[in-house]
C-alpha cells in the first residue's frame, strides 16, 4: 500500500499509526498535541471548534517556540507583512506602517485575528475615487467631511494616514475597518481577510539552518554524532517546492549544514507525512508500511526531535505552502 493524495479521513495520526504500543501511543499523542495547537489557529473553522482552548493553544505554541529556537518562525505570520491587498476593491491600496509587535501569546493572538487589533496604515487612493467616496458619504446622510485638507489632495494619487481595526466578533464575521485619521465619517469596512505577499523562503534559510543545528544539538537523545546515512535527495519531495534548498541541506550538506544520522532519519520519516497532509506527495513514492515503521522508530529513539521537526515543519508549511496562521490575513496564492 502506498501513500496517496487521498489517505484516510480519520486524521493524520490514525493514518500513520504503526505498532499498537502504549508507550508509543503516549509519545504520538504528545506530538499530536503540539500539532493541534497549530491546526487550531489556522482557519475560521478550527478556531470555532477550539474556541474553549484557544488561549491554551496560543500559550502552548508560543512557549514551545520560544524555548526551541522557533520564535522567529511563529512571528512570521501573514499580518506581519507590510503590503496589504483587499480582494473586494480596486479603489485603493494599503501599506501597513506599523506591523504587529508580537512579544507574547496575547499579541500573537492579535496578529492572528483571534483578538481585536488596531494598527496604522497608509491608504493610497486616486483623487477621483476619493471624490466619489466623499459624495457617497454625503448621500448616506452623514454629511460631507468638513475641513478635510491634505498636502497631496491635488495629486493624482493621494496618500492618507489611516487606522486599521480588526474586530474578531467571536469569529463569526470578523471585519476590517479603515478610518482616515481626523475624518471619522470617512471609513470603509471589509468583511474578509486581507491578502499579503508570501515571504521568500530563500531569505529565511539562514534562520532555518540555525534552528535545525540547535535542535540537532540540544534535543537529540543519541550521544553519537555520526553523519547522515544518505546524501540522495528523496523522490517524494515535490518538484518546485520552495523548501527544496532546505532538504538539500539535510540530505546533501548544502549551505554548510551537517546534521546527525538521527536527525536525518527523523526528518526522513516526518516530511512525507507533512507533504501528504497537504496533498503534495506524489503517488508511489513512499510505502505506507515503511513510513509507519520509520516514524515509530523515530518516536522511540528521538521523541523530542520528532516533536520539534513536526512543529518546525508545520510552521514552515503554513508560511511557504499554505494560507498562513490566523484569520485576519492570508498569503496570496
Amino acid at each position: 500500500m502506498t501513500i496517496t493524495q487521498d489517505y484516510a479521513s480519520t486524521g493524520w495520526l490514525q493514518a500513520f499509526m504503526g505498532a499498537q504500543d502504549a508507550l508509543l501511543q503516549q509519545s504520538r499523542l504528545s506530538t499530536k498535541k503540539h500539532i493541534d495547537w497549530i491546526d487550531a489557529l489556522c482557519s475560521l473553522t478550527t478556531i470555532r471548534e477550539k474556541r474553549d482552548s484557544l488561549d491554551d493553544c496560543l500559550t502552548g505554541l508560543w512557549d514551545y517556540a520560544q524555548a526551541n529556537e522557533l520564535g522567529w518562525l511563529v512571528k512570521n505570520v501573514p499580518a506581519s507583512q507590510t503590503d496589504w491587498v483587499l480582494p473586494t476593491t480596486d479603489d485603493f491600496t494599503i501599506e501597513c506602517r506599523t506591523p504587529p509587535i508580537i512579544s507574547d501569546a496575547k499579541t500573537l493572538g492579535c496578529a492572528l485575528g483571534i483578538y481585536d487589533w488596531t494598527t496604522k496604515v497608509m491608504l493610497r487612493i486616486q483623487r477621483s475615487e476619493f471624490a466619489t467616496w466623499q459624495r457617497r458619504v454625503a448621500r448616506n446622510g452623514s454629511g460631507a467631511p468638513i475641513g478635510f485638507t491634505v498636502a497631496t489632495s491635488e495629486a493624482h494619487m493621494m496618500e492618507l494616514d489611516c487606522s486599521a481595526t480588526w474586530t474578531a466578533n467571536d469569529w463569526v464575521d470578523g471585519t476590517w475597518r479603515f478610518a482616515i485619521d481626523g475624518q471619522p465619517l470617512m471609513t470603509t469596512t471589509v468583511e474578509e481577510p486581507i491578502q499579503v505577499v508570501r515571504p521568500d523562503a530563500s531569505k529565511g534559510i539562514e534562520s532555518m539552518l540555525f534552528s535545525i543545528m540547535q535542535a540537532d544539538s540540544k534535543l537529540r537523545n543519541s550521544k553519537g554524532n555520526s553523519g547522515p546515512t544518505t546524501s540522495t535527495i528523496p523522490a517524494w519531495i515535490p518538484a518546485g517546492d520552495p523548501l527544496v534548498p532546505l532538504h538539500e541541506g539535510i540530505y546533501g550538506g548544502r549551505n554548510g549544514l551537517a546534521v546527525s544520522r538521527s536527525f536525518q532519519s527523523a526528518w526522513d520519516a516526518i516530511w512525507p507525512v507533512l507533504y501528504c497532509r497537504r496533498k503534495k506527495l506524489g503517488r508511489g513514492h513512499c510505502e505506507m508500511k515503511f513510513i509507519r515503521s520509520q516514524l515509530d522508530q523515530a518516536i522511540q529513539t528521538e521523541p523530542k526531535l520528532v516533536t520539534w521537526i513536526f512543529v518546525f515543519g508545520e510552521l514552515l508549511c503554513q508560511t511557504y505552502l499554505s494560507d498562513g496562521l490566523g484569520i485576519s490575513a492570508k498569503y496570496k496564492v
